[in-house]
């Protein structure tokens, strides 16, 4: 008899959080994501719910059909050209892997996230933060501060990163924590920009570091981004514009 796998705990989910803010989860096929968006702005939360599922499911459709007819898009890590007739979510996994030189499904989370923020405006919903496997969305006229997660019990939960009012995609990669592959001794390359599908490449470009030294290379290789923080063989490296906070 084949044991199904034990549902993943989602506990990042309770390090970025605002108060006055309703929170729920969608689900479709492997996409768990977590949305929270202010009370005020929900008049029907069954219907939201409902919409946003669906709206999910086309994104996957679109991304598995894709991939269907070119395989090489789920696989491939090195960036890919796409036709003109390629789904507006491919394209721009396409366009922000091209410039960090990673495989257009290094974005795919990140690309989910912005995708379901902009279906979340188009309702008229224009603060919320959208988290998929770790990676976060985030529109917010207020500073929001979300916890740094390391795999080290001894610094998780005490150190975190004060996200500016606006748009920002921080998203994370990390050769301890999660599935996602890395190929590199980063315990953890955290990256905050303006767009979520390059903030999710680039922490797959920075995650692939092996030393300090390579990480801060490829840091001053990359533009396009505010800041990021990495832990690399059990050493700090920051770069750019980061406001970090201590945590109570």
């Amino acid at each position: 008899m084949i044991k199904k796998p034990k549902p993943e705990k989602r506990f990042y989910r309770k390090l970025i959080r605002k108060k006055e803010f309703l929170s729920f989860e969608l689900v479709a096929g492997e996409s768990d994501i977590w949305v929270s968006i202010p009370k005020k702005e929900v008049a029907d939360l069954k219907f939201l719910k409902e919409i946003l599922t669906d709206y999910l499911i086309s994104l996957r459709s679109q991304i598995l059909s894709y991939s269907e007819r070119f395989p090489k898009f789920l696989k491939s890590l090195k960036p890919l050209k796409v036709d003109l007739l390629a789904p507006s979510i491919v394209k721009e996994m396409a366009v922000a892997s091209a410039k960090v030189g990673v495989g257009p499904m290094a974005g795919v989370a990140g690309a989910v996230n912005k995708f379901v923020g902009k279906r979340l405006k188009s309702l008229g919903i224009s603060q919320f933060i959208v988290e998929n496997g770790g990676d976060v969305f985030i529109s917010s006229s207020e500073p929001i501060v979300s916890a740094i997660l390391t795999g080290n019990p001894n610094i998780d939960g005490k150190l975190g990163i004060e996200i500016p009012p606006g748009e920002w995609g921080l998203c994370s990669s990390s050769s301890k924590i999660g599935h996602s592959l890395s190929l590199g001794y980063t315990q953890i390359a955290t990256v905050l920009s303006t767009d979520p599908i390059l903030s999710d490449c680039v922490a797959t470009f920075l995650g692939n570091s092996k030393t300090e030294e390579e990480f801060v290379k490829r840091c001053r290789s990359i533009s396009d981004i505010e800041g990021t923080i990495g832990l690399v063989n059990g050493k700090f490296v920051v770069f750019g514009n980061l406001k970090l906070v201590k945590l109570s």
